[in-house]
């Protein structure tokens, strides 16, 4: 008998048409109940046999060069084994016996030592060298801890990170805007959202609260703060909420001659220049403490309006006036401006005209990175972006 949990299930399940096909657990990457752990083959390492490294020493032919070279920094001796009733030739230059290794022991030596917890470069070459000494040995080390298979499939490395793709800088002014939603906030004088605005150009903000999010709503807002100020812009960017991409909403930009352009799905940073408004705004209404939000936002955008831009090293005020906007603090008035000075206006608008787009700090800072034996390599390993148990290996390969 089933719950009444389950019956729910059973009859949501019903309204679709199902196909039920059983995917590999290795290739599963939804994990579910059904998800089998990988069962590893044990592998054990050699044993090291000092009566046949002995011999390889006598064999050994950088041992012998090494033994006739009295320019060397090695002091090089007889010393018993320990473990086993032979000699071993070893350096005894910094007072800790150290047995010269033969070619064909090197990498048997590594992976007894570097097997026991996968140290890095720096520790491997460390702890063999204070016990083993061969001629290259620091550079052999970091060639054989780079190849392990079992490190790179095993250590959380530094992923490859392609460039993000950026919008092109507009010329002109209020020419491609972003447009998002806040909310829902609590009730203040009957509005519950904020439909914000923001320039790409001049960084101007613009922040109308607004009762729902209806298309009509939006669309209304949108005509009667921004449009009719400063006309109807070409490109408008927005994330993919339902009254964003309703048919009244679609048809009110063709009718603006506007292209829309639709973020990525969950994914804000897409969309990062109204995000980062929207930061800057949320933190302002919390500090002023007052539940009518409404009230304060007027105030808060003039206090927007007229920072410095790091990036710009201007307001956004300058770039849309020409000239900084007074303050109710300004005790000075700096402003020197003639009136009806026609000079001065053939001038403004001359700086106007030379106003370039500047991109912000963010887009200017190269975050991506690519390994740089990318190119070069004949294998790789794939990250494995399933959920997985404790202790599983965030790699698989290598293919």
């Amino acid at each position: 008998k089933c719950s009444p949990r389950q019956l729910r299930h059973l009859d949501f399940i019903s309204q679709y048409s199902t196909d039920i096909r059983h995917v590999q657990g290795s290739q599963n990457i939804v994990a579910d109940a059904l998800s089998r752990i990988e069962i590893d083959s044990i592998t054990k390492s050699p044993i090291l046999n000092f009566k046949e490294f002995a011999r390889a020493q006598k064999d050994d032919s950088d041992i012998q060069k090494f033994l006739h070279n009295d320019a060397s920094s090695l002091q090089l001796e007889l010393k018993p084994c320990q473990t086993s009733n032979c000699n071993l030739l070893c350096d005894t230059s910094t007072g800790v016996p150290r047995p010269f290794v033969p070619t064909s022991f090197r990498k048997l030596i590594f992976d007894h030592l570097h097997n026991l917890a996968h140290p890095g470069i720096a520790a491997s070459t460390k702890l063999i060298s204070a016990r083993y000494v061969w001629p290259g040995m620091k550079y052999q080390i970091k060639q054989w801890v780079r190849c392990c298979e079992s490190c790179q499939r095993s250590k959380i490395q530094r992923h490859t990170k392609t460039p993000l793709g950026t919008f092109s800088l507009p010329d002109p002014r209020f020419t491609h805007i972003h447009i998002d939603i806040v909310g829902p906030l609590p009730p203040s004088e009957g509005q519950i959202y904020l439909l914000t605005i923001i320039d790409r150009f001049s960084r101007w903000p613009e922040a109308i609260p607004i009762p729902d999010m209806r298309a009509k709503t939006i669309c209304r807002a949108i005509f009667d703060t921004w449009i009719s100020r400063f006309g109807g812009p070409s490109v408008v960017t927005s994330d993919q909420g339902s009254q964003l991409r309703s048919s009244m909403f679609v048809e009110f930009t063709r009718m603006l001659g506007t292209q829309k352009i639709k973020t990525t799905p969950y994914h804000p940073i897409s969309n990062g220049i109204v995000e980062r408004f929207h930061r800057h705004l949320k933190s302002a209404i919390k500090a002023h403490e007052n539940e009518k939000w409404s009230e304060l936002i007027p105030i808060i955008l003039l206090g927007i309006r007229t920072a410095v831009k790091e990036d710009l090293q201007s307001s956004c005020s300058e770039l849309v006036y020409g000239t900084t906007l007074r303050l109710p603090c300004d005790m000075i008035d700096v402003s020197d401006i003639p009136p009806c000075d026609i000079e001065f206006i053939t001038d403004l608008r001359h700086r106007m005209q030379q106003l370039n787009p500047v991109a912000t700090s963010a887009h200017c800072t190269d975050r991506f990175y690519i390994h740089p034996s990318l190119k070069s390599s004949s294998h790789i390993f794939l990250r494995v972006d399933r959920v997985q148990p404790p202790l599983r290996q965030p790699y698989t390969g290598p293919h």
